[in-house]
Parts: C-alpha cells; sequence; structure tokens
C-alpha cells in the first residue's frame, strides 16, 4: 500500500510499511530510554534506602545503648536513695529523739474542745474500719525485691475493694487514679500545721486534686496496684520533711491522749499546741 500527498510543491508517496517500521523503532526507543531511565532512578533510590537503612540500624542501636545507660543511671539513684536512708539510720535521723518531751503544763491547759480540734485536723484513728498491721513501720526485707529498705509506712490487712477513710480534715494534694509506679493508685491529703498522709496500692481513687476533706470521709477502694504482692493498704504518716510512724497516730484518741507526744518525739509539740491554743482563743474570742 502507497499513500500518495500532493499539495503545490509536488507529490509524496509513503509506503505503509515504512512507516509501522518507524512507529515501531520510535516505541523501542522511548521504551528503551524509559527503561534505562527507570533502571537508573531505582538504583539512585535504592541507594539512597540503603543509606537510609544504615542510618535507621545505627540510630536503633544507639538507642539502645542510651536505654540500657538510663536504665543503668535509675538504679544507680535507686540504690543511691538506699544508701542515703541507711547513712541517716547511722547518724539517727530517723529516730524519734530531734525534740525534747512537751511539758505537762501545756498538756494540763488543753481544754476537751481543743484535744477534739486536734483530733480532728491532726491524723489519729485508723484509715480502715479495722487495723491489722501487716508490715510495720522501719527497715525490712522488701516482699519483692527481697532487698533490705525503710518502709517509711504501715502496710495494713485490707480486701480489695474495703472502703478506706480519711484519718483527718484536709486537702487532696495528690491524686493518681492510674496503676503506675511502686505505689499504683495513690491519695496524697495535706492536713493542718505541716501533717500528710499517704494511701497507696489502691483499687480505686475515689477523690480528685484539690477536693476538700474531712476526718472519716470515704476516699478510695484498696487493692493491689503497684508493686505489691497482694491486697492491702499502705498508709504514712509524715511531718514537713520527717516520715513519723504511723502506730502512734493509729492508736491516738482521748482515752490515751498524752501518749502521743511522749512516743512522738520527731514533732515540736510544745510549739504547734501553743499555736493551736492561740488560735482556738482567738477564734472563741471572735
Amino acid at each position: 500500500m502507497i499513500i500518495t500527498i500532493s499539495d503545490i510543491y509536488g507529490s509524496k508517496s509513503y509506503k505503509v510499511n515504512k512507516i509501522i517500521k518507524k512507529i515501531i523503532f520510535w516505541v523501542i526507543l522511548i521504551t528503551l530510554i524509559v527503561v534505562v531511565v527507570g533502571f537508573f532512578l531505582i538504583s539512585s533510590l535504592s541507594s539512597s534506602v540503603d543509606k537510609l537503612s544504615v542510618k535507621s540500624k545505627a540510630l536503633t542501636e544507639q538507642n539502645i545503648i542510651y536505654t540500657e545507660q538510663m536504665k543503668l543511671k535509675v538504679q544507680s539513684i535507686k540504690e543511691l536513695g538506699e544508701q542515703l536512708e541507711e547513712i541517716e539510720t547511722i547518724i539517727g535521723i530517723d529516730k524519734d529523739d530531734t525534740t525534747t518531751l512537751i511539758q505537762r503544763a501545756t498538756l494540763a491547759k488543753l481544754t476537751s474542745a481543743q484535744k477534739i480540734y486536734m483530733l480532728q485536723t491532726i491524723p489519729s484513728g485508723c484509715p480502715l474500719n479495722e487495723c491489722k498491721t501487716t508490715s510495720r513501720f522501719g527497715w525490712r526485707k522488701h516482699p519483692i525485691t527481697q532487698k533490705r529498705k525503710y518502709h517509711k509506712g504501715l502496710d495494713l490487712k485490707a480486701k480489695r475493694a474495703t472502703d478506706v477513710f480519711t484519718t483527718a480534715d484536709g486537702v487532696v494534694r495528690y491524686a493518681q487514679k492510674k496503676n503506675d509506679g511502686a505505689f499504683g493508685r495513690l491519695i496524697i491529703i495535706s492536713h493542718n500545721f505541716g501533717f500528710e498522709t499517704v494511701y497507696a496500692h489502691l483499687r480505686k481513687v475515689k477523690v480528685k486534686v484539690g477536693d476538700v476533706v474531712k476526718k472519716g470521709d470515704l476516699i478510695a477502694l484498696s487493692g493491689n496496684s503497684g508493686r505489691s504482692n497482694g491486697p492491702h493498704l499502705h498508709y504514712e504518716v509524715r511531718y514537713a520533711s520527717k516520715v513519723l510512724n504511723p502506730n502512734h497516730y493509729i492508736g491516738w484518741s482521748m482515752q490515751n491522749y498524752n501518749s502521743l507526744f511522749e512516743k512522738q518525739r520527731r514533732v515540736e509539740w510544745e510549739s504547734l499546741v501553743k499555736l493551736i491554743k492561740n488560735q482556738n482563743l482567738v477564734m472563741a474570742q471572735q
């Protein structure tokens, strides 16, 4: 088949088979160009991916090294903390010998109303309906780590979902509702005159930060959260930066009112009682 095209300049004839050959030629040429360019692009991208993979692997290895170093640092800090506790014990910081006994005359002048006020605003009584100690305050072998560690509170026997009550009027300073850390679900309540109480290993927290609570209010349910080997309540009493023996406060009541001041000598009772008396006197005059 021959195609003839005529115009003012003359006539030209084309054989169809030649056109097909040219089309096939150009198709093959373009295909080869695309393949070659694609090959070089893929090679370049593959090389870039390999480089990124090497960098990623190096960064992953470096991250593992840094993670291990962080773990070692955290372990070192824990060990330093335990060593500090031992040093405090050796030099007598954790003993109840920092203050002198309160004067009998000061106690004798306290009225019944003032005593009731102190029992209401300073931690007293048990945070559970029934108190039975399963692990005492002071040095002990940790039930999980089996290492000698200073126990800053009491472990009280409690089944799961046992009601937990605040032991004095106060404000919720901290409330952790997630099961996180060694103490798990945790509540810290600030009370008057620098006292604090801690309630840990809880199943459910029923208060939030900023809540004002009264002595005997339901604040939580006991549980087994955190680093614990069984359901119980961990209970602490603190004064300023000092940890106190909660046993002295659990047994404090009107029947044995003076016993606390004789046993617990890490609190400036003389100054504190005088301050409370003056406050009550001012309130009475108003």
